[in-house]
């Protein structure tokens, strides 16, 4: 199936609300940001709209166009989205949700334009329509990111929840690419509201300005939300480091991910710059030596890359040891004690030595030749008590 050919984004920030709906601060600032990030790192066309920009009539007019599949250009033509584009679709700006406690079917969710009036239902923007238009194009990839208040009300127009954070193979990638994807990325809940505020977000620059949501979201743009360091940011990735990072701050706001209706087996991705697929590593051959399921035998040394889920254990033990003349670790037969030691502690020791260029590497090798040798010399020993 062809790749995809071209990228489009759609841009919303309002700050300077009308008719006593009370004004924001960075939502105007995170669209600009996000936009520049989107067309000068990953060559998308923006159409942004900022402020007066995004009054009901225009942002009207906007889902219009893409409920016949088209986007509005620059110079007012009309651009025909086709199967081989993806869209991205931001908002930033009030949201509201009605009926959000009394309602079995969920809330009902609202964008809110620059020139909405709160005594008017219809001056507002339904997150349904909004959802109705998107989910229709004939795109293969669609990514919506809210960033407003009670911004998780949309999930409730249609969506399979779903989380998957993966490296990124060759197969992989191109089922990604070749397969339909359409993902949300919401700020806050349905009964959230979103933050916003102009005062310092971690170690972010004092001019900055933006919401903790935009804030990450930026971040993540620019390679942090690339785990694997395979030079593909996904969706999900995205996701996972924002929802990490709001929680280590006070940011009362969880964020929400989701899947719409049509989504498939593929992913809405940001290829780095300079990203070439054909340089992304074959998925690993399924035999028996690449099983992680050992049964009752240990993981050794060599296994040590299908060894999951012991890094933070992994990590306390190896802070333990490094001053302690004597360490013991007990636990019950067949509870992983070898493999945390083999597996885990011995790769990270030497791996520490290779990493480390402080005084502290000598130490380090020191103890990983210790530990090393007293594994060995103990499996020797219940070699030698098996065959008596």
């Amino acid at each position: 199936m062809p790749d995809i050919k071209r990228s489009f984004a759609v841009i919303i920030g309002i700050n300077q609300y009308i008719n006593n709906i009370p004004e924001l601060k960075t939502a105007c600032n995170d669209a600009q940001k996000i936009a520049e990030t989107l067309e000068k790192k990953y060559q998308y066309n923006v159409l942004t709209l900022l402020d007066t920009d995004a009054t009901h009539a225009r942002i009207n007019n906007l889902l219009t166009a893409l409920e016949a599949h088209t986007l509005p250009s620059s110079d007012n033509s009309q651009i025909q989205i086709q199967e081989t584009d993806r869209v991205l679709f931001y908002f930033a700006g009030h949201g509201i949700a009605l009926d959000a406690l009394d309602s079995a079917d969920g809330p009902t969710g609202f964008l809110v334009p620059q020139d909405a009036r709160m005594d008017n239902d219809s001056s507002l923007l339904p997150m349904k329509r909004l959802h109705d238009a998107l989910i229709k194009l004939p795109c293969r990839h669609i990514l919506i990111i809210l960033d407003c208040c009670f911004a998780g009300a949309f999930r409730w127009a249609g969506n399979r929840d779903a989380v998957r954070q993966n490296k990124v193979y060759r197969e992989r990638y191109d089922r990604f690419i070749s397969s339909c994807a359409q993902q949300v990325i919401t700020s806050a809940g349905d009964d959230e509201k979103a933050a916003d505020s102009l005062y310092r977000f971690g170690q972010r620059n004092e001019d900055s300005g933006n919401s903790p949501f935009a804030e990450l979201l930026l971040k993540a743009l620019s390679g942090k939300a690339d785990f694997s360091s395979d030079g593909v940011i996904t969706a999900t990735e995205i996701y996972v480091y924002i929802h990490g990072e709001l929680g280590k701050t006070s940011a009362k706001q969880i964020p929400n991910f989701c899947q719409l209706i049509r989504h498939d087996k593929g992913e809405y991705i940001f290829p780095v710059p300079g990203f070439d697929p054909n340089k992304l590593a074959p998925a690993p051959a399924l035999d028996e030596n690449t099983n992680p399921y050992r049964g009752l035998n240990s993981f050794e040394e060599k296994d040590s890359s299908l060894f999951f889920g012991r890094k933070a254990l992994i990590e306390k033990l190896q802070a333990f040891i490094i001053n302690q003349p004597l360490t013991v670790v007990l636990g019950a037969s067949g509870s992983g004690k070898s493999s945390l030691v083999k597996a885990g502690l011995i790769t990270q020791l030497k791996q520490g030595t290779k990493d480390r260029g402080d005084k502290g590497s000598q130490r380090v090798a020191e103890v990983s030749s210790v530990v090393a040798t007293g594994v060995d010399k103990g499996s020797q020993r219940v070699a030698e008590v098996s065959s008596v």
